[in-house]
């Protein structure tokens, strides 16, 4: 199965995304922050197979976190889960960041488990 990275500074959120992921076979690290995503990342061995990006964030937003991940060539697909209107949703930036999709808040599992599917197989 992926190797997935959860960000997200609800640790609500993190426990429930990490329990639902790791009960389907993933393997699961989180980040409270943008900036702990951005550290995870840089410190592996190898990027993990997807990001789940919580677009609002402390310290550093999912957004923020991404652009420097893709400044610095970081390709891991994204999808950025979030309750609010994400900032710069149209076309033109979801494919300037390379965002493979979005999942609302309240989280639809079933959704979101095709969706990693179709990215991570």
């Amino acid at each position: 199965m992926a190797r997935i990275l959860v960000g997200d500074d609800s640790e609500t959120i993190l426990l429930l995304l990490r329990t639902r992921l790791e009960m389907e076979g993933h393997e699961v690290e989180t980040a409270a922050d943008g900036q702990e995503i951005v550290d995870a990342v840089h410190r592996a061995v190898a990027p993990p197979d997807l990001l789940l990006l919580d677009a609002m964030m402390p310290r550093k937003s999912g957004i923020e976190a991404l652009r420097e991940l893709r400044a610095a060539g970081i390709e891991t697909p994204v999808l950025i889960v979030s309750a609010h209107t994400v900032a710069g949703d149209d076309s033109a930036d979801r494919a300037d960041l390379e965002i493979a999709g979005y999942v609302n808040k309240p989280i639809d599992f079933d959704q979101l488990f095709r969706k990693i599917k179709e990215l991570t197989s």
